[in-house]
C-alpha cells in the first residue's frame, strides 16, 4: 500500500475552516493539512493541530492573500504600505519575470513564514502553496532551496494527468469551471522547472467540488510512490455569523461544506486502498 494523503489546504484562513479540518481529521480522513501563518485564525489551527491524530502538518506559503509576516519595508514589490500582498497569482508570476529584485523579498517572506512555525515548535512535513505558487519557476526554485534548508521532507508538485483524471472518473469534466485551463497552466510552469515528485496529485480538475463519488474512482499511475489529494473543507454557515471578519468570499462557498462533508466519509478512499496497483 502506498502512501495516501488528505491534505486539507488553508487551515488557519477562519474559525469555520478550522473547525472542518479538526473534525475531518479527527472523524474522518483527513491526515494531512497545510497551515497559513499569516491569518487571524492561525494560532487557534495551531492549538488545535496539537489535539490531532496522525497529522502532518505543512506550510502552506501565501503570497497573494492577507499581510506579510515580514518587514512590509522589505517587501515593496509584495505588499502594499500596509503591508497586505498586493499581487494576484498572475500578477506575481509577471513580477517574477521581468523584476529580479523580488527573488530576495520571495525569499525573506517565505523563509520568515516557516520560522513561525519553528517559533511554534511545529514539525512541518511538508510544504505547499495557497493558489499553487510554489509553482511559479522563481517561486518553485526558492522554495525547494529552503526545503533542503530547513529539511522538510516533501513538497507539492502539480502533475495531474488530465488523460488520467478523464479515464478514470468516466466524463470530460474541468471544462465549466476553468479546472483544464489551471492545470494546463501549472503543467506548463512545472515543465520550465522540471518539477519532479514521487507523490501523484489530483485535485486541480475538482478544486472545490471534491465528492464521494469522485473520490472513489481516483487511481493512482503505476509510476508514483503515493498519492496526495487536496481538500478545501469548511463550514460556511459558521463563518456566515462573523461576516465582516471574512476577507475572502470564497471562505463561505457552499462547495467548501461539500467536500468537508466528503472528508467524513471514511469509505470514499475504499477504492484507492484496495487497487492492487498501487
Amino acid at each position: 500500500m502506498k502512501k495516501i494523503y488528505i491534505n486539507a489546504d488553508d487551515f488557519g484562513f477562519s474559525h469555520g475552516i478550522n473547525l472542518a479540518i479538526y473534525k475531518g481529521n479527527m472523524e474522518g480522513i483527513i491526515n494531512s493539512t497545510s497551515i497559513m501563518v499569516n491569518q487571524e485564525c492561525t494560532k487557534e489551527a495551531i492549538q488545535l493541530s496539537r489535539k490531532m491524530k496522525n497529522i502532518d502538518l505543512g506550510l502552506h506559503v501565501t503570497l497573494t492573500t492577507g499581510r506579510a509576516v515580514c518587514n512590509k519595508n522589505k517587501l515593496q514589490d509584495l505588499t502594499e504600505a500596509d503591508g497586505f500582498f498586493c499581487n494576484g497569482f498572475v500578477k506575481l508570476l509577471l513580477k517574477t519575470v521581468y523584476l529580479k529584485r523580488i527573488k530576495f523579498q520571495i525569499w525573506r517572506e517565505i523563509e520568515a513564514q516557516i520560522k513561525i512555525m519553528q517559533k511554534d515548535n511545529l514539525s512541518i512535513t511538508h510544504m505547499d502553496g495557497h493558489r499553487h505558487v510554489q509553482m511559479i519557476p522563481m517561486v518553485y526554485k526558492i522554495m525547494r532551496k529552503l526545503q533542503k534548508k530547513y529539511k522538510i521532507p516533501r513538497m507539492r508538485i502539480i502533475n495531474e494527468s488530465i488523460y488520467n483524471t478523464w479515464k478514470n472518473q468516466g466524463q470530460i469534466s474541468g471544462i465549466k469551471n476553468g479546472g483544464i485551463v489551471k492545470l494546463l497552466v501549472l503543467t506548463v510552469l512545472g515543465w520550465f522547472t522540471k518539477a519532479k515528485s514521487e507523490i501523484y496529485f489530483f485535485s486541480i480538475i475538482y478544486t472545490g467540488n471534491i465528492n464521494t463519488e469522485i473520490l472513489q474512482k481516483v487511481r493512482v499511475p503505476e509510476e508514483y510512490n503515493g498519492i496526495e489529494i487536496m481538500l478545501h473543507p469548511g463550514l460556511p454557515d459558521v463563518d456566515k455569523q462573523n461576516i465582516n471578519s471574512i476577507s475572502d468570499k470564497n471562505i463561505i462557498s457552499h462547495t467548501r461544506e461539500v467536500e468537508f462533508l466528503t472528508a467524513l466519509n471514511k469509505d470514499c478512499l475504499k477504492g484507492l486502498k484496495d487497487d492492487k496497483s498501487i
